[in-house]
Parts: C-alpha cells; sequence; structure tokens
C-alpha cells in the first residue's frame, strides 16, 4: 500500500484513504478547512449525538433486519 498521501490540484499534499467493495475501489480524500472554527474532536461528538438523538443505527442495523 502507499503512504496515503497524494498531491492534489493545487499542489499540496493531502492524506486519503482506500477503500474496496466487490470490484470498487473508492478514494477518499480528506480535507481540513484552515478557518473552521470546530475541531475535529468538536464535530464527531457533535455528529455522535445527533445520531443518537435521531436513532439512527451502524451497518449492525441492516444485518438485524433479515
Amino acid at each position: 500500500m502507499s503512504d496515503n498521501n497524494q498531491t492534489n490540484p493545487t499542489g499540496r499534499l493531502t492524506p486519503y484513504l482506500q477503500h474496496q467493495i466487490e470490484k470498487t475501489r473508492y478514494v477518499i480524500e480528506v480535507h481540513f478547512s484552515d478557518t473552521s472554527a470546530q475541531s475535529v474532536e468538536d464535530r464527531l461528538k457533535r455528529i455522535i449525538l445527533h445520531d443518537l438523538e435521531h436513532g439512527k443505527r451502524g451497518s449492525q442495523g441492516k444485518n438485524d433486519e433479515k
């Protein structure tokens, strides 16, 4: 596997993740805003709390419905 950095169109190195599902490979680029007022931790906490309040379930829920 590579070092998980690639050059974006602006010439900057950006981290990325790769995930393959069957024959399709997904490349997910990571972008951080230079002007963001929220930390990654704050953003993740907000997303988790939102999901808990609205009853969203992860991939386990899909298998439970069989």
